[in-house]
């Protein structure tokens, strides 16, 4: 069965604040917003597999150009959202080879991104009945959800992946989540797979949770556990054990200022027996943001993006000390980003 890396998640694509606001950092700017706007449930917890979305929104989640990247998008109308971007890579032209064998030379790509709004929302902040969202890139790579929010309880999601243009390289899952208001349960059914989780918030402070998983082709069974410790309004802890790859992770949020925020995430693997460290800082501007990282390998990355009224200028920059490798990237995006 194939594995999908789903660490991979680009913050710039028009589906991405839809599918699931977990997946984007708490800036806790609602406090301005008009009461029907707010959030009605400040004691739900995150989805189990949302857990740690809000620390990797920056210390692995953030799009780092290599090369060159220029996107066009656009709404056609209230409902209807395109987004067209192409990737062009550094050269290698002067560089020595790559000594993995298994690991291909980047390539030029472009890739197609549609979001479609079901009902008719007004504002950012309306609930659309459902949503509909899919990306295709030149390689073959096609993703394609449909999203749909009985109620206030319920929320009904569909997705399919094709990671090349070979169709049995395919999954497909569907996810059923149930919402209270202080609690969330999940079941999943996939391709090779079915799952229930479950998050429960505890007192104020404390979330506690858990997952039970089986691989059918495998006729394996796992245990995962997650918890979300809040020490105040601007400092999390977070654990969380995944049994299928036996790993256990560990990370901290701070918010040090109104706009600023610093990260940490342990990393260690039972299997190998290695562990990584990752440290991240977010800093947000009027019209720019900064986020650098720097991990236990020596490897530091930074990209800063600057956001005009229908345009958007990106700077990458990643260093790994450790192999001696320097890369940056620049990136331009026009219209609705």
């Amino acid at each position: 069965m194939a594995a999908i890396n789903k660490e991979q998640v680009d913050m710039d694509n028009p589906a991405f604040a839809q599918q699931d606001p977990h997946l984007k950092i708490n800036d806790d700017e609602e406090m301005g917003l008009p009461p029907q706007f707010r959030n009605r449930y400040p004691r739900r917890p995150p989805l189990f597999d949302g857990l740690l979305n809000n620390v990797r929104a920056v210390t692995k989640k953030v799009e780092h150009i290599k090369g060159f990247k220029f996107e066009v998008a656009g709404g056609l109308s209230n409902n209807f959202h395109l987004a067209h971007s192409w990737m062009i890579p550094p050269s290698s032209k002067g560089k020595a080879p790559n000594p993995n064998p298994m690991k291909q030379p980047p390539v030029p790509s472009y890739t197609l991104a549609a979001q479609y709004l079901g009902g008719s929302p007004k504002t950012p902040f309306d609930h659309p009945t459902y949503v509909m969202t899919g990306r295709w890139d030149s390689s073959g790579k096609l993703e394609a959800a449909i999203i749909k929010r009985l109620n206030e309880m319920f929320n009904f999601r569909f997705s399919a992946f094709y990671l090349n243009s070979d169709p049995l390289n395919s999954q497909m899952h569907l996810d059923c989540d149930i919402k209270g208001e202080d609690y969330v349960h999940s079941i999943k059914i996939g391709t090779g797979l079915y799952s229930f989780n479950m998050m429960q918030t505890i007192g104020n402070r404390l979330v506690l949770g858990y997952e039970m998983m089986t691989l059918t082709e495998r006729n394996l069974s796992f245990m995962s556990y997650a918890m979300k410790f809040g020490i105040n309004k601007n400092q999390n802890i977070y654990a969380q054990y995944v049994g299928a790859a036996d790993q256990l992770i560990l990370a901290y949020n701070h918010r040090l200022l109104d706009k600023a925020y610093f990260m940490s995430e342990l990393e260690y693997s039972n299997q190998t027996g290695e562990s990584r460290a990752i440290l991240g800082y977010r800093q947000k501007f009027a019209i720019s943001e900064v986020i650098v990282t720097v991990n236990s390998k020596q490897k530091f990355s930074s990209a800063l993006t600057l956001q005009g009224f229908a345009y958007q200028l990106k700077l990458c920059a990643i260093a790994d000390y450790n192999k001696d490798s320097y890369k940056f990237g620049y990136g331009i995006a026009m219209g609705q980003v």
